[in-house]
């Protein structure tokens, strides 16, 4: 499977799918601080079952409240 950790979300389902590999789920974990959060989505986890994967996904940036 391409390693797709990193990738912007839409690169890494393009990636996926020239692969064969369908994307299943695609979750967005958050910070548990309070942060801003911008840019855009990029994959942090991949798990595969078969010929699916469900991706975890953050944004690529974050500022801190009070910076």
């Amino acid at each position: 499977m391409t390693d797709v950790v990193g990738l912007e979300l839409e690169d890494a389902r393009a990636r996926l799918a020239a692969g064969g590999i369908g994307v299943r789920s695609v979750t967005e974990t958050r910070s548990p601080q309070p942060v801003e959060l911008g840019g855009a989505l990029r994959v942090v986890r991949v798990r595969r079952e078969g010929d699916v994967v469900d991706l975890v996904v953050t944004r690529e940036r974050y500022v801190p409240h009070g910076s």
